[in-house]
């Protein structure tokens, strides 16, 4: 709508802005269809209100992000700023987490793939913590893990000679 065009506008003021000293002003605006008036303009306001709260609202968002060991989606974050008494709404936190790429670690869940539930034989742990072998072929130690890869799951094994 309205805000994407007008975003699309700022982006093309800024773009002038930071390359003035590289290509004539009247050039770019013609390239980038924008008129020399309408940026003269521009660069004659002060930042509107709302561009501050904005400007804001992404510092804090970012600092809350950080804050909380980047977990919390837009939900919670907006949440954990509104009890520490900013004003940024939901919608914006959620802009704003999108806009910046901002997203939330994921954490892998625990698995248990040992099943002890049996009345099979149960081997003693002989080694019983003691990894200090005084020579080769003495005691090995192995163990299992699995990846799921996009073929499916793949089991990985490895055996150490301690």
């Amino acid at each position: 709508g309205d805000g994407v065009l007008r975003e699309k506008q700022l982006v093309r003021y800024a773009f002038i802005k930071d390359n003035q000293f590289l290509f004539r002003i009247t050039t770019m605006c013609r390239v980038l269809r924008v008129k020399p008036s309408s940026y003269y303009d521009w660069l004659s306001r002060d930042l509107s209100d709302q561009q501050i709260h904005r400007s804001q609202s992404e510092l804090l968002v970012k600092a809350a992000h950080n804050e909380t060991k980047e977990r919390y989606g837009a939900d919670r974050l907006h949440a954990h700023l509104s009890e520490q008494g900013h004003n940024i709404s939901l919608y914006m936190v959620r802009s704003i987490k999108e806009q910046h790429g901002i997203k939330c670690r994921s954490h892998k869940r625990f698995k248990v793939t040992t099943d002890s539930n049996h009345n099979k034989l149960v081997y003693p742990n002989v080694l019983d913590q003691k990894f200090d072998a005084k020579r080769p072929n003495e005691s090995w130690v192995s163990d299992i893990t699995y990846i799921w890869t996009n073929e499916g799951w793949l089991y990985l094994a490895g055996v150490k000679d301690l």
